[in-house]
């Protein structure tokens, strides 16, 4: 997922104290021949004139480099979290920390007038005061384009190499003094995209790789090994939208994916080799940078080699967009439901359900409020010999302002909360998070 820390939320707090999310997957393009909702568009106008707009303008501005243009950042973190093992309530070891986290970014974009080609490096690197076994080093690196063979129809793609980790406390980690497990991703997509008068296309293909390194973990822990979570995953999807009016659009949506794994059967004796579909439909609204929103609902199934993992199959449901009722307010809901593969020994994999809003208020032109909610719950499918099928919800509440004195240097305080329940004895925690950023850019 996203990405993202819990099920596909952007965000950038991590790590069980805050991680980046890094190179996120492929970024696409999005204008047009983007997966998903159409991008934000401009605010609502201001009545300023040009010169006092560009005397608040605290953007970042980039180096020009050719017909490029380079944006670098350079952002330093200080984090306390006060259970960095995410220990479950009620119980003994909880253990706080400091972590120092450090966020060099690279991102070289394409100044045309047609296609595009972007290129980007990012890292985040965390350091704990107390445990160098939870230190972290992530890292990404990718490009994606677009070649616009007409105004209405192009093709698109990108790559991209991550190194990641997982949190502590997620519903493939357990709680232990084991260190994180470490995975590379690699991922590529392509695309397609058509527009013939008031009809669309949109056909994608992606590839994910997953390659996870040992941590010692293993069936006694109640995961599986890590070397029997490598994989390949592929999805292909084809989409077609009609505008019936200007701003207005329905479609429908149908995708196939398959999961194939390295190890055949796993430690645990199964196949979880699978493949699946879904099928939706949706509209979208777009009123022209005031509200942009795309909702839509279908059905969701996943099918199991091995003839004794039983069949997920669900409905399936998500929305996106934003609202910007005043020019300094944008609110952004969504709502997003997936199958996500298991790593413990007790399920094959698991409904992900999400939903949330991220809140961003302009007190000043250099001074933002921003806030993030969301509430996701993990429903883990049937698996032989398990009597009780585990449910996990998760809520998380963040934050934060930032303050720019000047385009190139930002400040400020974060706040995060997040909190497990769990249908399973001694698997609830608490978290609590708080971080300072202060970062330098062009």
């Amino acid at each position: 997922m996203r990405n993202d820390k819990r099920f596909g939320v952007e965000r950038v707090l991590g790590a069980a104290a805050l991680a980046v999310v890094v190179g996120g997957g492929v970024a696409q393009a999005q204008t047009p021949g983007a997966v998903g909702s159409p991008g934000v568009r401009e605010e609502r106008p201001g009545s300023q004139t040009a010169p006092a707009r560009a005397a608040e303008n605290y953007d970042a501005q980039g180096v020009p480099i050719g017909s490029f243009r380079l944006f670098p950042d350079l952002e330093l973190n200080e984090v306390y979290n006060d259970n960095i093992y995410a220990t479950a309530n009620g119980t003994s070891g909880r253990t706080a920390s400091f972590i120092q986290v450090v966020k060099p970014t690279l991102d070289l974009r394409s100044d045309w007038n047609n296609h595009m080609l972007n290129l980007f490096a990012k890292g985040a690197f965390g350091f704990y005061s107390a445990s160098s076994t939870e230190n972290y080093q992530d890292f990404g690196v990718g490009l994606d384009g677009r070649f616009d063979i007409q105004r209405d129809w192009n093709v698109y793609g990108g790559g991209s190499f991550n190194r990641r980790h997982e949190d502590r406390g997620t519903p493939n980690v357990t709680t232990s003094l084991f260190s994180p497990t470490i995975y590379n991703q690699l991922v590529g997509n392509v695309g397609y995209y058509q527009r013939f008068n008031r009809l669309n296309v949109r056909i994608d293909g992606r590839l994910d790789n997953y390659t996870y390194f040992n941590n010692g973990l293993g069936t006694a822990q109640g995961v599986i090994q890590n070397s029997d979570r490598n994989r390949n995953e592929f999805r292909e999807s084809a989409r077609f939208g009609y505008e019936f009016s200007p701003g207005y659009q329905v479609w429908v949506r149908g995708s196939l994916n398959q999961r194939s794994y390295m190890t055949i059967p796993d430690s645990t004796g199964f196949n979880r080799n699978s493949s699946g579909w879904d099928l939706v439909g949706g509209v979208t609204v777009d009123l022209g940078g005031i509200t942009s929103l795309e909702a839509f609902g279908g059905y969701i199934q996943q099918n199991y080699v091995d003839g004794r993992l039983s069949q997920i199959s669900a409905p399936m449901f998500g929305l996106t967009g934003y609202w910007n009722p005043l020019r300094e307010l944008m609110i952004r809901p969504f709502v997003r439901r997936t199958v996500e593969d298991s790593a413990l020994t007790t399920a094959v994999s698991y409904v992900n359900t999400a939903f949330g809003a991220d809140v961003t208020y302009n007190v000043r032109p250099n001074i933002t409020l921003d806030a993030h909610g969301d509430y996701a719950i993990a429903d883990y499918g049937s698996f032989p010999g398990v009597t009780q099928q585990r449910n996990e919800q998760y809520l998380t509440l963040r934050a934060g302002v930032l303050y720019r004195p000047t385009a190139n240097f930002y400040v400020g305080p974060t706040y995060q909360y997040l909190h497990r329940s769990s249908n399973l004895p001694l698997n609830d925690y608490d978290q609590n998070m708080v971080m300072l950023r202060l970062g330098a850019r062009l």
